[in-house]
C-alpha cells in the first residue's frame, strides 16, 4: 500500500518567491546543483549520482547530466541556475532539512508523514525557466525506499521539462517558418526547423530528407519505406539504417556492439528507438545516433527519424538533446500519407 501511495508525486505545490519580475535562469541546461545537508548527501549521493549522470557512448562515454553539490549557505549565489534539486529529512534537524520545513506547504509535510508524498517539481522558484525538484522523507531509510521506487518517474518527470525549456529556448532563437512550409509541401510529414539548418539532400521520389547543421556536424534525417511491426527487431533495422547511410552519408554505418533497440514514445504513439554509435571508414569517423522508428498501418509503411552528431572536439550529449527536440517536433501528416497510397 505505501508504493502504491507513493507513485501520486505532488507537482505545483508552492511558489518560493512572490515577485513577478523574477530573472531568467542562467548556465548550461544539463547541470544540476543539489541543495541537501552533507550527512544526507553522503548517504543518498550514489543512486541519484547514477540515475542522473548515468553514461552515455558518444563514442567517447559522456554524463547525461552534470550534477555539484552545493550547501545552503551558497544558495544565493546559485538560485537562478536552471536547475535545482533540494533534499532533506523531516524528522531530522540541518540547514537544508529546516529550509524545506519553512518553505515547503503543510499538506506536502502532512502527506510525508503519512507516506503519501515523496517528491515535488515547482516550476520557475526563484527564476523564469527554471526546474525545482524538492524530495523529503521521514527520515533517511524512508527516503532510500522512495527514491529506489521512484526514480524512474522522477527522472522522467525531469526529462520532460527539460526537453519542453529546450524546445521553447531552441525556436525563441530562430525558427524556418518558410522551410517547415517547404517540407510540409514536398514531403508527407513536417518537422520544425531551427535556424541554420538547411536541406543537405533531398529525395522526393524516395521519401528521404537531410537536414544539417555544422559546428558541430549534426543531422536530422527522415525517410519512409514499406513496411510494418514484425520488422521491429534490431539487426534489421540496423540493416535498413546501414543502406540508407551508406547511400547518403558516404558509408556510415552502426556498430552493433555499441548499439541497441529499445521501446520508446514520440508524440504520444509508443515506438522503437535505436540508440547508439555509428562509424564512418572511409573517411575515419564516428559518433552517436539515435533513430526513431514509427509503425504507419494507416500506410502500410515505417517512417525513421534519425538524428546523429559528428564532432570531435564537442561534448555531443548537449547537441543530441537539441536533436532529440527537433526529432519530436515530427508529425506525420496522414491526409497526403492516404492521397500518395491511392495514386500508387
Amino acid at each position: 500500500m505505501l508504493a502504491a501511495l507513493l507513485l501520486f508525486g505532488a507537482t505545483g505545490l508552492f511558489t518560493i518567491s512572490s515577485c513577478d519580475m523574477r530573472p531568467s535562469s542562467m548556465g548550461y541546461p544539463y547541470r544540476i546543483f543539489v541543495f541537501a545537508d552533507s550527512s544526507v548527501w553522503k548517504q543518498v549521493r550514489r543512486p541519484i549520482r547514477d540515475k542522473f549522470e548515468g553514461e552515455v557512448l558518444t563514442p567517447r562515454s559522456e554524463k547525461k547530466f552534470r550534477i555539484t553539490y552545493v550547501p545552503l549557505n551558497k544558495l544565493s549565489a546559485f538560485k537562478e541556475r536552471m536547475n535545482l534539486f533540494f533534499i532533506g529529512l523531516l524528522n531530522e534537524k540541518g540547514q537544508v532539512n529546516d529550509y524545506l520545513k519553512q518553505v515547503l506547504p503543510e499538506n506536502f509535510k502532512q502527506g510525508v508523514r503519512e507516506d503519501r508524498y515523496f517528491y515535488v517539481y515547482q516550476d520557475n522558484p526563484f527564476a523564469r525557466e527554471q526546474i525545482g525538484l524538492f524530495m523529503l522523507a521521514k527520515d533517511l531509510k524512508t527516503f532510500k525506499y522512495n527514491f529506489k521506487h521512484l526514480q524512474d518517474q522522477i527522472y522522467q518527470n525531469f526529462l520532460t521539462k527539460y526537453y519542453a525549456r529546450l524546445e521553447k529556448d531552441m525556436f525563441d532563437q530562430g525558427e524556418q517558418k518558410k522551410l517547415e512550409k517547404y517540407i510540409a509541401d514536398h514531403y508527407d510529414f513536417s518537422i520544425r526547423v531551427q535556424h541554420d539548418y538547411f536541406i543537405a539532400i533531398q529525395d522526393v521520389p524516395n521519401n528521404y530528407l537531410w537536414l544539417r547543421r555544422f559546428d558541430p556536424d549534426r543531422w536530422v534525417s527522415v525517410w519512409k519505406i514499406k513496411g510494418d511491426s514484425s520488422m521491429m527487431h534490431f539487426d534489421q533495422l540496423a540493416d535498413i539504417r546501414d543502406k540508407y547511410t551508406k547511400k547518403y552519408y558516404q558509408g556510415d554505418y552502426v556498430i552493433r556492439e555499441a548499439s541497441y533497440l529499445k521501446l520508446a514514445e514520440l508524440n504520444g504513439q509508443k515506438t522503437y528507438k535505436m540508440v547508439g554509435v555509428w562509424r564512418n571508414d572511409s573517411i575515419m569517423v564516428g559518433g552517436p545516433f539515435r533513430t526513431y522508428v514509427i509503425d504507419h498501418p494507416a500506410d502500410s509503411s515505417l517512417y525513421f527519424v534519425d538524428i546523429a552528431v559528428m564532432g570531435p572536439r564537442y561534448k555531443k550529449k548537449p547537441y543530441l538533446d537539441q536533436l532529440e527536440v527537433i526529432a519530436r517536433t515530427f508529425r506525420i501528416l496522414d491526409g497526403k500519407a492516404d492521397r500518395k497510397k491511392s495514386a500508387n
